[in-house]
């Protein structure tokens, strides 16, 4: 997710590349190396804020939380339809930023080969927006916002795996498959 702030120091910093290279080229592809160049610092330097990548990694997905919250947040006070509009509006900056996965797409990747540590922790992000999108979804059939058979938290399933899933075809085919999924996505709750 974009931060929603400048990043102002050295942890910040790390942590922000850090999640530009998962999204961008996966959490197995980057090092400390890269890092380190794009800061002009020592490998030393990050090893002082993150001793072990899965250090790193928690501090990742932990900012991605913390920025969804934000995000979520500010978005309150607007209508089902508006909320899900920022939602896809996210996904959408993250192609037009690189062609970029998700976090949750990005260590979804690999979760068989992640720790126990990171798996608990994107399990835990899932579930952030799992629950966001599911009474977001409710209170729009409950205004009548929303028309949908089946409920919410089936729609939620829905909609998180086409999300995820629109990232990886909007990488490899182009923009116009990604609009076609996210149209896809809109048509579904009309």
């Amino acid at each position: 997710m974009k931060a929603l702030r400048p990043l102002s120091n050295t942890r910040e910093k790390i942590v922000g590349l850090a999640q530009n290279y998962i999204q961008g080229i996966g959490y197995h592809s980057f090092n400390y190396r890269q890092i380190a160049a794009d800061l002009s610092i020592k490998n030393a330097s990050i090893h002082h804020y993150f001793p072990a990548k899965d250090d790193l990694g928690l501090a990742v997905i932990e900012q991605a939380k913390a920025d969804f919250a934000a995000a979520t947040e500010s978005w309150a006070s607007k209508s089902p339809t508006a909320r899900v509009e920022a939602l896809l509006g996210i996904y959408r900056h993250y192609l037009e930023d690189g062609r970029k996965l998700c976090i949750v797409g990005s260590f979804g990747a690999c979760y068989q080969d992640i720790s126990p540590a990171l798996q608990k922790a994107i399990d835990s992000h899932v579930e952030q927006i799992a629950t966001w999108l599911t009474a977001t979804f409710a209170e729009g059939l409950r205004t009548g916002e929303f028309k949908f058979a089946g409920t919410a938290e089936a729609m939620t399933s829905g909609w998180t795996s086409t999300l995820v899933g629109s990232l990886s075809i909007g990488r490899t085919h182009g923009a116009k498959h990604f609009e076609q999924a996210l149209d896809y996505l809109r048509q579904s709750i009309r």
